[in-house]
């Protein structure tokens, strides 16, 4: 498991800015944060001067250092939230494609903080429980608060059921749906005490229906709804509230990249690597609307949109972004 040292819980409690270890839990291996953790949290007034809908919120991202999570981000951060990225930036073993790396996570922070907010990088894998509440409970303190959590990693493998190995089915699901869990187990006890906060899940179109080629990642995305169906439960007292978002197919490198090119070619006949245009006209004919794959955009303005205000009554709610795809499904 990729993670970087875990610090214990207990020496963070009543530590300041200054101790060494919180710096380093909470700037993770990149040495990038620990600037943002030196300034106070927006005052009142200053909120109200700012004009923007988020001005002094902050939001917690996992899977933030690229693609749908970092696009998420930037859109929380245009609207005046400050943000923590949460990302492995790392290669793990039993995934087949490049995923983010120290440099994408770098990017993305200052990307962030381009918007005129603070945002914190940790690098750390989601599988890592214990880990994400300790930085949640930090973030919480230094930010005064936790508004916003985005459960977005993920990764994905290709293929037919029959031909995946343990580890292969271990591996997805103990980030994509166990990673996910422990990502509302850290916010749970926060936004209870705060009584406020919004969680977002961020599933798929295959978590609404089968997918012969993504077996593993259709049964973990369909989980997730479970999840957030049930935490919505777990927290409307607490005026908490819990959705599911589902993607269709998004232009991001969980898609866009040699495994699964080349996989899918295999399985249509194709010899060598399937190209992409190829791929976004397929994207065509699943689609309604007359559209391929798009910009993961268009997926943070709908988290956006269940951020604010005027989504304060949705919860325990399930959201296809599927180009009309979803007009298809069982009511």
């Amino acid at each position: 498991m990729v993670t970087s040292d875990d610090t214990k819980e207990s020496e963070h409690r009543g530590s300041n800015v200054e101790n060494p270890n919180r710096r380093n839990l909470l700037a993770g291996a990149l040495g990038v944060g620990v600037a943002a953790l030196a300034s106070a949290p927006l005052s009142a007034d200053e909120d109200k001067k700012s004009n923007k809908e988020f001005a002094g919120r902050t939001a917690f991202v996992t899977g933030g250092a690229r693609g749908i999570g970092l696009a998420c981000a930037q859109s929380l951060a245009k609207a005046g939230a400050n943000v923590a990225l949460y990302d492995v930036a790392d290669q793990l073993d039993s995934v087949n494609y490049p995923l983010a790396t120290n440099e994408d996570l770098a990017n993305a922070k200052e990307a962030i903080e381009a918007h005129g907010v603070r945002c914190i990088a940790i690098k750390g894998d989601v599988r890592d429980g214990r880990k994400q509440r300790s930085v949640m409970q930090e973030i919480a303190k230094d930010f005064g608060g936790l508004d916003f959590v985005i459960a977005n990693a993920g990764i994905t493998q290709i293929g037919p059921i029959e031909l995946f190995s343990d580890d292969d089915i271990s591996t997805v699901l103990e980030i994509n749906l166990a990673g996910a869990i422990k990502t509302v187990q850290g916010a749970v006890p926060i936004m209870k005490e705060q009584q406020r906060g919004r969680i977002i899940l961020m599933s798929s179109v295959t978590g609404r229906s089968g997918s012969a080629s993504f077996p593993i990642y259709s049964a973990s995305k369909w989980g997730m709804i479970g999840v957030a169906k049930s935490t919505a439960l777990h927290l409307g007292n607490a005026n908490v509230t819990c959705n599911a978002v589902c993607p269709t197919l998004v232009k991001t490198r969980l898609l866009d990249n040699d495994y699964i090119l080349s996989s899918l070619a295999r399985g249509m006949g194709i010899d060598g690597k399937l190209d992409f245009d190829d791929f976004d006209k397929a994207a065509r004919d699943r689609h309604i609307l007359p559209v391929g794959f798009f910009d993961p955009d268009v997926v943070a303005d709908t988290v956006k949109f269940l951020c604010s205000d005027a989504a304060s009554m949705i919860s325990g709610d399930v959201f296809d972004i599927a180009a009309g795809a979803n007009a298809q499904f069982p009511a």
